[in-house]
């Protein structure tokens, strides 16, 4: 199976690139930099922002508040957005590293009879998403800077100072909303936003988060997909309410509400990734078991909630939604929150069962192995994700580890992010504290509810095990905005994929039962009170993501749920987190009260896909949705894309940068016994994790070219 971290590693890599594309072409004479303009048979070194230390990435709606700083921030993502799609280092060639169109990047081929992918591998993803990051990062700050018309003087001064600051934002999709916006911020919903002009005058422009056009729209790199609609669209779109049509609209209000309520179960199930130990390998991708959850089923669930027709709900044409790098900036930020809490555990030998555009099939890759089609120097080294795994490197940080913090700091903030608001459920004190204190040695005895999902990654379509506390409603296009709704785990999938794995995780139940307690509907919060009430109105069903129903009475193979509930120690400081202090117990009596189907088709279920283009259904003797692919729309002509209203300079050529040796970022020394944190149905706990590395600022990479 591949594995979640190396294919994050990528994508941060190519997030690196967008911050590089920006630093080649500037003609500043100082500021951000990555190096010098390259010829287009030459292989680009992807190193970060240099030259400006290392700077936070900061969260979309903190962002937002620094009023020049995210000026400059929207007017170099218009212009990245705006580059020639044929260029090396644009936004669409990019984005294409992640999927379609299957083409090489930076001269680096694939391997033969397995083009159709990308170069992804799960196994390697947050080393890749880290250097795809850094890519995409660099390109966006510096083409700002390269059209910077401000004449020398304290202004330009000023305009370079704030343009040292710029970093690809991250979403937190995950903190309780801070406003009424919602989880989903306005500014990734606002078709047009104001911007001001280095003359100081303002324009309403497109906004460069809330699609991106195609400029133009190459139909045939999309006509390798069966998902049809990629052909004819000529922007990208969110949760289309009917995808296969060639004027399909993005509904982003329905995706803001349905990640409403999804909120409070992502928020708990990172609160737990966080805070428990797991190896490396197995908390990172969805491959390697355990009953805790990973990183990679979290991410899978954002995905799977913009809708199966949707750029970001198709693996392969996902990047090129503008939020799908704030999304994966989040996840490098999950990863590297991750890494300073549990330094000792990193990136070990996998098999990648189904390869990529450049890795065999059932080949083993691990810590040293390449993150194609990244170079790191113009000798065509490529990054490892040894050689990433100090995000610093390129020139980055995040807001929670800036200083090195320790653990007891590390957690404390974790804490205040991401701490569930039920702990656990106790009869003789209702209201567990939240941590806020600085007692130590204090702790409150509690029972933690969760149900266990098991359940296959690819039946070659996206769905999701959902969890109700109440009958859901009848009609499953409305289930993740039910009422009754408490989670769902997740799988990102497609028609290309199959692996076998099961995946498992865990969907917690404390906070929608003491809901129901203290709305009168549950007795009381007794082990005896609560397993009954849970067996009367615990319901889960499982729903493709094109948001049919496939029968609890005919479940993809492996697929089962159970109940399950865990004694907790809930300490009061808000440096400590809850740890295991006896044995789990299964409550095999609970059944989720699976419905009596009577739906007509196979399974009783059927996509809505108009005859002769894609669609398909849950096959109940296979298990697995059988997709019908049809060519009915192929002579459609899409319309023209309107690009961004902002006037674009062109830029003026820089001289090459003197090359110097390649410098490779330190890799963080690691020291003692691997230690955990235990929560849920983890191992039993020990003691507190040691430090994290001291972190090592590297500033002076930059691009070399052969």
């Amino acid at each position: 199976m591949k594995s979640f971290f190396l294919y994050l590693t990528q994508v941060t890599t190519t997030l690196s690139i967008l911050s590089t594309s920006q630093a080649v072409l500037s003609n500043a004479t100082s500021g951000p930099s990555c190096g010098a303009p390259i010829p287009d048979n030459s292989f680009f070194s992807v190193v970060g922002v240099q030259g400006c230390g290392v700077q936070p990435r900061l969260e979309l709606r903190d962002l937002e508040k620094d009023t020049e700083l995210w000026n400059m921030f929207l007017m170099a993502m218009v212009r990245f957005q705006a580059m020639d799609q044929n260029q090396k280092i644009s936004y669409y060639q990019i984005a294409g590293i992640h999927g379609v169109p299957f083409k090489s990047w930076d001269d680096v081929q694939g391997q033969e009879n397995q083009q159709k992918m990308g170069y992804s591998v799960a196994c390697s993803a947050a080393g890749i998403d880290r250097t795809l990051l850094s890519l995409s990062k660099s390109c966006t700050i510096v083409l700002w800077i390269s059209r910077m018309s401000t004449p020398a003087g304290s202004a330009r001064d000023g305009a370079m100072e704030t343009a040292n600051r710029v970093r690809l934002p991250f979403w937190d999709w995950a903190i309780d909303p801070p406003n009424s916006d919602g989880n989903m911020p306005s500014s990734l919903r606002r078709p047009m936003v104001t911007v001001t002009n280095p003359d100081g005058t303002k324009s309403d422009i497109r906004n460069p988060l809330y699609r991106y056009d195609f400029h133009p729209l190459k139909s045939d790199d999309f006509s390798v997909l069966s998902e049809f609609q990629f052909k004819n669209w000529n922007h990208t779109i969110r949760d289309p309410e009917n995808a296969f049509v060639a004027n399909a609209t993005s509904r982003n209000d329905e995706v803001n509400k349905r990640l409403g309520k999804q909120q409070p179960n992502l928020r708990n199930m990172l609160y737990k990734l966080l805070t428990t130990y797991q190896p490396f390998n197995q908390v990172s991708n969805k491959a390697n078991g355990g009953s805790i959850g990973n990183f990679e089923t979290l991410h899978d669930g954002l995905h799977t909630a913009f809708g199966i027709g949707s750029n970001m709900g198709i693996v392969e044409a996902s990047a090129f939604d503008p939020i799908f790098w704030f999304h994966h900036c989040n996840m490098d930020r999950i990863v590297a929150m991750y890494q300073s809490r549990y330094p000792n555990t990193w990136i070990e030998d996998a098999n990648q069962a189904m390869g990529t555009f450049t890795v065999k099939q059932n080949s083993t890759i691990g810590v040293d192995s390449p993150l194609t089609p990244f170079h790191m120097n113009a000798d065509g080294d490529m990054w490892t994700s040894s050689y990433v795994r100090n995000w610093t490197s390129f020139g980055y940080t995040y807001p929670e580890l800036i200083g090195n913090p320790s653990n007891e700091t590390l957690t404390s903030s974790m804490n205040k992010l991401y701490k569930p608001r039920t702990q656990g459920l106790n009869d003789t004190d209702p209201t567990i504290p939240a941590p806020g204190g600085n007692s130590t040695n204090i702790t409150t005895q509690a029972t933690d509810w969760q149900c266990e999902v098991n359940m296959p990654s690819d039946i070659r379509i996206s769905y999701s095990v959902r969890a109700f506390l109440g009958v859901p409603n009848a009609d499953p296009k409305k289930w993740a905005t039910d009422d009754n709704y408490i989670g769902q785990l997740a799988s990102l999938s497609s028609s290309r994929m199959k692996t076998g794995v099961i995946v498992s995780g865990s969907i917690g139940l404390s906070e929608k039962l003491a809901q129901k307690h203290q709305a009168g509907e549950l007795k009381s919060l007794s082990k005896a009170d609560v397993a009954a009430y849970l067996k009367e109105n615990f319901h889960w069903r499982i729903q493709a993501q094109d948001l049919t129903e496939i029968p609890r009475d005919t479940p993809p193979k492996g697929l089962n749920v159970t109940v399950y509930n865990v004694p907790l120690s809930v300490p009061e400081s808000d440096t400590e987190v809850p740890t295991r202090s006896g044995k789990v117990e299964y409550n095999d009596d609970i059944d989720g009260n699976p419905p009596v189907y009577n739906g007509p088709g196979i399974g009783g279920t059927n996509s809505t896909a108009p005859a002769g283009q894609v669609g398909g259904s849950y096959n109940s003797t296979t298990g697995e949705f059988e997709w019908r692919v049809g060519h009915g729309t192929e002579d459609f002509q899409p319309p023209a894309p309107v690009l961004p209203s902002v006037p674009i300079v062109p830029s003026v050529p820089v001289a090459p940068s003197p090359v110097v040796p390649s410098s490779v970022p330190s890799v963080p020394k690691v020291s003692g016994a691997v230690t955990t944190i235990t929560s849920a149905a983890a191992a039993p706990d020990t003691t507190e994790p040691p430090r994290g590395p001291e972190t090592r600022y590297v500033t002076e990479i930059v691009v070399i070219t052969r």
